[in-house]
């Protein structure tokens, strides 16, 4: 009956073992593919939505507004549009403008961003951004969901065969060097299965794929932190707040308003992938994703400042506030 055990625990842990490679298989096969090799010439704004979701894109239009004049942002994290302000080109600052236009008093920032959360100009820069093959399209890894959700139901089953097994070997005379095996194997399928569940469901949230990551690499490697290119709005504000968020907005004041109500709300600017609301997340592990702090890693300036430095200009424009950076071999 031992053997039996011994036998059945080595199986359990090679089976969560199997469904924790399927689902690893087929979340690679949606997110690793080789990157095609062409650039990719961004504009802040995507290179915003790449880094951050749909928060950053608007968190980076808010600073471009704000510093050239369009909007006002007061205490209390209100912002109002700028009578008389120039109108805008692009569709995110137009999609902006129309919406605080809309209401009298406009809106707190955290307002705002909620209600321009599904507007069509973002909705614009995902496809965009698919179909470049930046992100994941929202079904792609559907399978892979499905793959997790059979490991699950496995890790359920193992779950149940650890507690019987272990009831079992109280009634047989099993030797105590079996029994330390039995305890090994059925402790490898749950660690297994547990990390396996844990780190799967962390890895389909990240829906930039690795061209997509190679492109933030790209753009970083162009436009490094706390230096900045002065020849336009774009490059002075809008690039910096897209890659390393409203800490970068070379505004002390502005970085502390736009960030307040949020989570962490002290405009640290810390590191980590930002999650948006449907629970995706974008960016990297190394530079910031989140805007408002709550991470335990810094980047690279001190963990409150909201760095005003300037500096020599960047190579990687584009026209019409593009500014962005290209792709891997750019």
């Amino acid at each position: 009956m031992e053997f039996v055990l011994l036998m059945a625990a080595i199986g359990v842990a090679l089976l969560v073992n199997a469904a924790v490679k399927r689902v690893e298989t087929e979340r690679r096969r949606v997110s690793e593919a080789t990157p095609s090799g062409v650039g990719h010439a961004l504009s802040h704004y995507e290179l915003a939505y790449l880094t951050g979701g749909p928060r950053r894109a608007i968190n980076t239009a808010l600073a471009v507004l704000a510093t050239a004049g369009a909007v006002r942002v007061s205490r209390g994290s209100q912002v109002t549009p700028v009578h008389g302000a120039p109108p805008s080109l692009e569709p995110i600052e137009q999609a902006v403008l129309a919406t605080l236009a809309a209401r009298p008093g406009g809106y707190r920032a955290s307002e705002l961003r909620q209600a321009l959360a599904a507007h069509p100009a973002l909705a614009e820069l995902a496809a965009g951004l698919e179909r470049r093959g930046l992100i994941v399209p929202k079904q792609a890894f559907a399978r892979a969901w499905r793959r997790r959700d059979h490991l699950q139901i496995v890790m359920i089953g193992a779950a149940g065969f650890a507690v019987g097994a272990l009831v079992v070997s109280a009634f047989i005379d099993m030797s105590p060097l079996t029994f330390v095996i039995l305890l090994i194997f059925i402790g490898i399928a749950l660690f297994t299965g547990a990390a396996g569940l844990a780190r799967q469901g962390r890895g389909l949230r990240n829906v930039v794929t690795r061209a997509g990551r190679e492109v933030l690499r790209s753009a970083r490697d162009h436009h490094p932190r706390g230096v900045r290119d002065q020849s336009s709005l774009a490059l002075a504000v809008g690039v910096p707040v897209a890659l390393y968020g409203l800490a970068d907005a070379g505004d002390q004041r502005l970085c502390d308003e736009l960030s307040a109500g949020a989570p962490g709300g002290d405009c640290a600017g810390s590191c980590g992938t930002h999650s948006g609301g449907d629970g995706a997340t974008f960016g990297s592990d190394s530079y910031g994703g989140s805007d408002f702090g709550g991470g335990s890693s810094s980047c690279g300036s001190g963990s409150s400042s909201c760095g005003s430095s300037s500096g020599g200009g960047s190579s990687c424009g584009g026209g019409g506030g593009g500014g962005g950076c290209g792709g891997g071999g750019s």
